[in-house]
């Protein structure tokens, strides 16, 4: 019965978050503004740490690959924007995909340590960046086993 309510919240959160799915297309057909794709790498990043805690490396690949997507959609898609003063895909080459390619490495080599280190440091850099632009929200890093949601 768990895995079935796993399954369908899978399938929930795919349906959610199909748009990220193919680069060019999707970020000229992304209607949302940076806070709904906020919410949709948001919904990405906390599976990915709660997937690399229970150890999970298919599935954990499968989560990296579509926060990059993401990613990638909102770096082509708000080149400016109210709150930031540089164009996102700066900060994603620089902060961002390191850390991603550094996950994605490591659970190739089923790694989880290393994996869950460059996970943390990309949290880090996510936090970073929303110091950086005075927004009030806070990455979680739900690797840790001692977070309680």
């Amino acid at each position: 019965m768990k895995y079935y309510v796993v399954i369908a919240g899978l399938f929930v959160i795919v349906l959610l978050l199909s748009n990220c799915n193919n680069m060019s297309p999707a970020a000229e057909s992304n209607m949302k503004d940076l806070d709904q794709n906020m919410l949709d790498l948001m919904m990405y990043h906390d599976n990915l740490g709660t997937f690399l805690r229970k150890g999970d490396a298919d599935y954990s690949l499968w989560l990296v690959d579509g926060l990059d997507s993401c990613l990638q959609i909102v770096a082509i898609k708000f080149k400016e924007h109210r709150k930031l003063t540089i164009p996102f895909k700066k900060d994603y080459k620089k902060k961002l995909r390191p850390s991603i390619n550094n996950i994605r490495e490591a659970l190739h080599k089923e790694d989880f340590p290393a994996a869950i280190t460059a996970y943390r440091r990309l949290t880090k850099n996510c936090n970073g960046c929303h110091i950086d632009h005075d927004i009030d929200k806070e990455v979680m890093d739900l690797s840790d086993p001692e977070y309680n949601h």
